[in-house]
């Protein structure tokens, strides 16, 4: 988009510059014409500067729709780079609601462990109690699957 704007300025310098020329040339061609009192006036000569002009015109018209376009660009840009942020946060939340959902508290697997050290000391006929802390750690419901087997070996 600076390129475009760019490319545009340069454009509606060059466009500017030309138009004065081409006023300056009919503004000297009329008053030499003037002067000589219509003698020589060549119809065809007034014809070819106003098509300049004409074409100078056209040029410059190109060039503020082309800032138009411009413009048009810069606005659906921004508005994209605003969807994509927003479309950023709704990914991020999602994906921490992923997490959410695959996470347990630890604590929902101590009645377990303590079922475990309870037969473990009644068939050994010792006194045995178990205390946990972090009870509301909450963990990825794949990893404590995995670890409840070793943790009651431990127990036992």
């Amino acid at each position: 988009l600076n390129e475009l704007e760019q490319t545009i300025t340069r454009l509606r310098r060059q466009v500017t510059h030309l138009s004065t020329q081409a006023e300056a040339r009919i503004q000297s061609r009329q008053d030499q014409d003037n002067k000589i009192h219509q003698q020589e006036f060549d119809p065809l000569e007034l014809d070819r500067f106003t098509e300049l002009q004409q074409l100078s015109r056209s040029l410059m018209e190109i060039a503020d729709d082309l800032g138009n376009v411009g413009n048009t660009l810069g606005e659906h840009s921004r508005e994209v780079t605003a969807l994509l942020d927003q479309q950023g946060k709704v990914n991020k939340e999602i994906q921490q609601g992923l997490m959410r959902t695959g996470m347990v508290r630890f604590g929902s697997v101590i009645p377990r462990l303590r079922r475990v050290v309870r037969q473990a000391a009644q068939d050994l006929g010792k006194r045995a109690e178990l205390l946990v802390g972090g009870e509301d750690a909450e963990v990825d419901r794949t990893v404590l699957d995995s670890m409840i087997a070793p943790l009651e070996h431990m127990l036992r």
